[in-house]
C-alpha cells in the first residue's frame, strides 16, 4: 500500500504530526509539548487512539490471516534481562540479571514475513510509519534527538499475538526506542508493566528480583514508579525500552495483538544474533 494512503491509517485530526512544517493553528506544536512533558513524567508517550478504527481492524485482520496460513515463529525460548550472551563467570550469582533464565512465550511474525504478505493484504509498515517523515520527526522532537528507523530485516517492524499463557517476561530492549502499536488487548491479563530509566539500577543488583511489588520496593528509593498503562485498541506507546525494564504479565483471556516499530540514534542498526535466534528464530 503506498504511503498516500496513510491518512487512512494515523488519526490525523486528532493527532496533527502532518502539520510540523506548517503549524498555522498551533496544534501541532501543542501535542509535541504536551508529549515531552509526559514522556519527562512517565518516561513513555501514550497516544490514545493514534490509529483509525478501520486501520486497527484492516492491521488485525491481517495478521490474524497470517497466524491462520502458519505464518510467524512462535517462540518458547528462556532469555536472560539483557537480551544478550549468558555471562558464565564463576563469580556471579546464576540469579543475577545477566545469567537468570525467565521465560517468555508469544508469536511473532517478523518483518520480511510482513512486507510479503500479499495474500493477506497487509499494509507496507514501512511505508506507512517507518519512512514516514511526519512520524520520525515526531518521534524524534518528542524524544529530543534525531531517531532512525531500525534496518534489521527480521526485526524493524514485527506483530506480536501473545495467546492465553503467553507472557513476555522482563527484559531490555536491544533497540533502543520503540513504538508499540495496541490493535488487540487481552480481555485478561497481558498487562504492560514498565520501568523507566530503570537499567542502571538493574545492572547492580546481585540477584534478579521478580516479584513486582518487590521491585516497586528496591527502586522507591531511586524515586522510580513501576507504570502499568492501561492499553486500548489503536493507542500508540512510545517508550525508550532499551533503558527501562519491562514486561507483558501473563495473558489469562483472550488474544492480545501488538505492532512493535523499532528506532535508534545511529542508522543501520540491526538485532545481535541472540536474540535473532531466542525471538525470531533466525540462527
Amino acid at each position: 500500500m503506498a504511503s498516500k494512503d496513510t491518512i487512512n491509517y494515523i488519526n490525523y485530526s486528532k493527532y496533527p504530526i502532518d502539520q510540523f512544517e506548517n503549524d498555522v493553528d498551533g496544534k501541532y506544536n501543542y501535542l509535541l509539548q504536551n508529549s515531552i512533558k509526559q514522556m519527562n513524567r512517565d518516561g513513555f508517550v501514550s497516544l490514545p487512539s493514534f490509529l483509525l478504527p478501520d486501520a486497527v481492524d484492516k492491521l488485525t485482520s491481517c495478521i490474524l490471516k497470517l497466524e491462520e496460513d502458519g505464518v510467524g515463529f512462535y517462540s518458547t525460548d528462556s532469555h536472560n534481562v539483557f537480551l544478550d550472551a549468558d555471562d558464565q563467570s564463576d563469580a556471579m550469582s546464576p540469579l543475577h540479571p545477566r545469567r537468570i533464565q525467565l521465560d517468555s512465550s508469544k508469536l511473532i511474525i517478523n518483518a520480511s514475513d510482513l512486507l510479503l504478505a500479499k495474500e493477506a493484504q497487509a499494509p507496507n509498515l514501512d511505508e506507512l510509519f517507518m519512512s514516514q517523515r511526519s512520524v520520525l520527526n515526531f518521534i524524534s522532537s518528542v524524544m529530543q534527538t534525531k531517531l532512525y528507523p531500525s534496518t534489521d530485516p527480521y526485526g524493524k517492524f514485527y506483530a506480536n499475538i501473545f495467546r492465553e499463557g503467553d507472557g513476555l517476561n522482563y527484559h531490555f530492549d536491544r533497540s533502543e526506542y520503540s513504538i508499540s502499536l495496541i490493535l488487540q488487548p487481552s480481555e485478561e491479563g497481558g498487562e504492560f508493566q514498565f520501568l523507566p530509566n530503570s537499567r542502571t539500577i538493574v545492572e547492580g543488583w546481585d540477584e534478579m528480583i521478580l516479584d513486582i511489588d518487590d521491585i516497586a520496593e528496591a527502586v522507591a528509593p531511586h524515586s522510580l514508579e513501576m507504570k502499568r498503562p492501561k492499553l486500548a485498541a489503536g493507542d500508540l506507546y512510545l517508550f525508550r525500552g532499551q533503558n527501562s525494564l519491562h514486561r507483558v504479565s501473563e495473558i489469562t483471556k483472550g488474544k492480545r495483538i501488538n505492532i512493535i516499530l523499532t528506532f535508534n540514534t545511529e542508522p543501520d542498526v540491526r538485532l545481535n544474533q541472540y536474540t535473532l535466534q531466542k525471538f525470531f528464530g533466525v540462527i
